[in-house]
């Protein structure tokens, strides 16, 4: 039996470990959670820490070789209460039934796989993607014409740094923008569920820190403001 509002991250990696940082503190305190009872977020991501990951996903040299939802969890459960809770789940989305108990999701993992599983479902969703300093992102309020027109099934899965920005230094930012963009999406649909009204939340668009906005997407109609 579901417990709870739950929050799905899929994918803990250079958007998903951030997007939790910033969000699990945010929920801690303050009476939004409480307006929930108790709310859930649920972890997904069977890969392990890597030596690498350590500059540029939040993570620490202690946690190389924990799987990388474990070393989330631990790295926020002192912000854990009666009304936040943390679930580590140490697997690949792949089916429907690997999510079913999730009210809200976000995409961070670069998968097709997990992508259209989301798409297909009928939960409040946000999928974030990012490389280099660009970062876009889609959510439930967008024309499934515009969704398939970025969704490729056979997109090969890659990293959100380019080809030798770790070892030379180079690094981009564009995840740390698709998560901070993450986070505020996450609070202010929390705030609609239970305010309803005269709440914005992120308008989903493509952009580049360098460059500014690439572009926007259409909403269909209901969500149009």
């Amino acid at each position: 039996m579901k417990d709870g509002f739950n929050i799905a991250i899929i994918g803990v990696g250079g958007i998903g470990s951030n997007l939790a940082g910033l969000l699990v503190p945010s929920l801690a305190q303050g009476d939004l959670v409480k307006q929930f009872g108790k709310i859930i977020i649920n972890l997904y991501d069977s890969d392990e820490v890597e030596e690498e990951n350590i500059y540029h996903q939040r993570f620490s040299p202690s946690n190389i070789g924990e799987k990388k939802v474990v070393a989330t969890y631990r790295n926020l459960t002192c912000f854990e209460n009666k009304n936040l809770r943390i679930i580590p789940h140490p697997i690949d989305v792949r089916d429907e039934q690997d999510i079913i108990q999730n009210d809200l999701m976000v995409v961070c993992v670069d998968s097709s796989d997990a992508r259209i599983v989301v798409h297909s479902t009928d939960s409040i969703w946000l999928d974030l993607r990012c490389r280099g300093d660009n970062f876009m992102s889609i959510d439930h309020t967008i024309k499934n014409s515009e969704i398939h027109k970025v969704t490729d099934k056979e997109q090969e899965s890659g990293s959100c740094q380019y080809e030798g920005a770790l070892s030379s230094g180079n690094i981009q930012f564009g995840f740390m923008y698709a998560a901070s963009f993450g986070a505020q999406w996450v609070i202010q649909n929390l705030r609609k569920i239970k305010i309803k009204k005269n709440i914005l939340t992120p308008f989903p668009r493509s952009e580049s820190i360098t460059y500014g906005t690439l572009g926007g997407f259409q909403r269909v109609a209901e969500f149009e403001a």
